[in-house]
């Protein structure tokens, strides 16, 4: 039996916007400081499953999802690249095709690449319960031990549970607060983590039943995709067309209703974990200080209570508030209060409407060969910090409409100028003509 881990990596993660946008989302984010989610999501594997992940993701990401996992030294399985966010339902169809394409019998695990977990031994004793039960033809959902009669989670209703698992009687979604609080106090409901093991067959089989057009869709999509490395391209356009659904709405909860349905159990999971899908799960993972604020960059405050105020670039002051939320990146702030943060993910629907720069994407843009920074633009010219990585190149290329002035400002820089080429150091530059042939190189 192969247990085979599918991260998915894909969603926009706007409730943590501005420090989570398309181009950079929630997934490559350090929270810690050290290790961004996705990175620990894939070291956490470790021990569990020696086969590779799976991971999916957005096409613009590819490079930032391999890049981030080079880093630990986790070589996935093979990256597959939607081109259009479709939501989790045919994410996690994509990948059981790929899944069983390499072994009919592989037991999946979906893991989503944003949670904190801070007790990975406990996590991983959950996971490895739950594995005979998966591999003889079940599905297994993960539900959390709730802390709080919290109305952001869905909750799993779960029947009397033997060495951590139990039957699965019921999928509940977000209930208001009063419906949350008898949850909590029945000790029959857990918070549904969307954490899930089945045989990728029977995943299939279960996508082709209750959301045929998804099935249709993805598998088409996949008969008709193109390999680069690692990175799998479903065809666009036929994917481009597929239904956008979770997981749960599209299946799940289908599964539980069908009087035909294979076993469905959930295994308990208390484990010190956290979606981190709001700013309030922010504040509420982070280390406060004697006045209840957890902080983070140039912050300065004075008579500020239970507050999360993060600065990324510049000083941020703040007087007199409580339970707000103020996070400042590069090119955005955001100032709200815990009571609206649940409203920041239609803010940012607002935002993406105007006719304006794309708010998706960071300053930093990621490139195969490293990043970019705009640092100033205007009419007839633009400023970029380019940083290339040692060993990579820019494509040899030609601009018709611009010319382009370079300066190195650290290490030392192979360039190709026309049918020349020249190396600068610090502090020495070189003028591309337009429609001139030109290459930078960095062969440290």
């Amino acid at each position: 039996m192969t247990l085979q881990p599918v991260i998915l990596a894909g969603g926009p993660g706007t409730r943590l916007w501005p420090l989570s946008k398309e181009s950079y989302s929630k997934p490559f984010l350090a929270i810690n400081g050290k290790t961004s989610l996705i990175q620990e999501t894939a070291i956490r594997l470790k021990g569990l499953s020696e086969q590779p992940a799976i991971v999916v993701c957005a096409e613009s990401n590819r490079f930032l999802v391999k890049d981030q996992l080079e880093e630990i030294n986790h070589r996935p399985d093979s990256i597959l690249l939607e081109p259009i966010g479709k939501n989790t339902a045919p994410a996690l169809t994509i990948a059981a095709i790929q899944a069983v394409n390499a072994n009919a019998e592989a037991v999946l695990l979906s893991l989503h690449s944003d949670h904190i977990i801070k007790e990975v031994d406990s996590f991983q004793n959950s996971l490895r319960s739950a594995v005979p039960a998966a591999a003889s033809g079940g599905i297994v959902t993960f539900g959390i031990v709730p802390s709080t009669p919290s109305s952001g989670f869905g909750y799993l209703r779960k029947g009397k549970l033997k060495n951590g698992i139990g039957e699965l009687l019921d999928f509940r979604e977000k209930p208001d607060e009063k419906t949350a609080l008898d949850f909590l106090n029945s000790e029959q409901y857990l918070w549904n983590s969307g954490i899930l093991m089945l045989k990728a067959s029977l995943w299939l089989d279960q996508v082709q039943k209750h959301a045929p057009e998804i099935y249709e869709t993805c598998t088409s999509a996949m008969d008709l995709s193109t390999k680069d490395g690692l990175f799998i391209r479903p065809d666009s356009e036929i994917f481009r067309t597929c239904p956008s659904d979770a997981i749960d709405y599209a299946i799940m909860e289908k599964i539980v209703g069908d009087e035909k349905k294979p076993s469905c159990w959930v295994s308990e999971i208390d484990a010190g974990w956290s979606d981190m899908g709001s700013w309030n799960s922010f504040w509420e993972d982070g280390i406060p200080d004697n006045q209840g604020n957890v902080t983070s960059g140039d912050v300065f405050l004075r008579s500020v209570n239970d507050s999360l105020i993060l600065s990324t670039h510049r000083t941020v002051g703040v007087l007199g508030l409580e339970q707000a939320i103020v996070v400042e990146t590069a090119d955005s702030v955001l100032v709200t209060t815990m009571e609206h943060e649940q409203a920041v993910k239609d803010l940012v629907t607002d935002i993406n409407s105007k006719d304006r720069f794309s708010p998706d994407h960071h300053i930093k843009i990621h490139r195969p060969w490293g990043t970019y920074e705009i640092l100033d633009e205007g009419v007839g010219f633009q400023v970029k910090r380019l940083t290339v990585r040692a060993g990579e190149s820019l494509s040899l290329q030609v601009h018709k409409y611009r010319a382009e002035h370079w300066v190195v400002v650290k290490g030392k820089a192979f360039v190709t100028k026309g049918e020349n080429t020249l190396t600068l150091e610090e502090n020495e530059s070189t003028f591309i003509s337009q429609g001139e042939k030109h290459r930078l190189e960095n062969k440290t």
